[in-house]
């Protein structure tokens, strides 16, 4: 887990500041419209540090989700799920493994579950 969870975000995070870096200033669009957004990733280098960017936070999502469903006992089985959701659809993974939490927490009763 530390380097999923850890290691790679931060390789990750260098390429992706490095290729900010490199190509921003000569990039067109920006983050006011989704049009802006558009022409932003036309620029092939920064489509691929948009890629970088939702990686990162991906496996930072995910590690996190392995850190909860192990301080609060949640079942391997319930959790494989919300992490392959996560990797491909990352709100989707988070939004599933939030429920999961709450569904456990009205069986099993509020213990550790709802720290962080």
């Amino acid at each position: 887990m530390v380097v999923a969870g850890s290691v790679v975000p931060l390789l990750l995070a260098v390429a992706y500041a490095g290729l900010i870096l490199g190509h921003w200033a000569d990039a067109e669009g920006g983050f006011g419209s989704l049009a802006d957004v558009a022409k932003l990733f036309a620029n092939p280098w920064l489509l691929l540090a948009g890629w970088l960017h939702y990686l990162c936070f991906d496996l930072l999502v995910g590690a996190w989700i392995v850190r909860r469903a192990l301080a609060e006992g949640v079942a391997h089985g319930f959790v494989v799920p919300c992490l392959a959701l996560t990797f491909l659809f990352g709100p989707v993974g988070f939004l599933l493994f939030s429920m999961v939490r709450i569904s456990l927490a009205r069986v099993t009763g509020p213990r550790e579950r709802m720290k962080g």
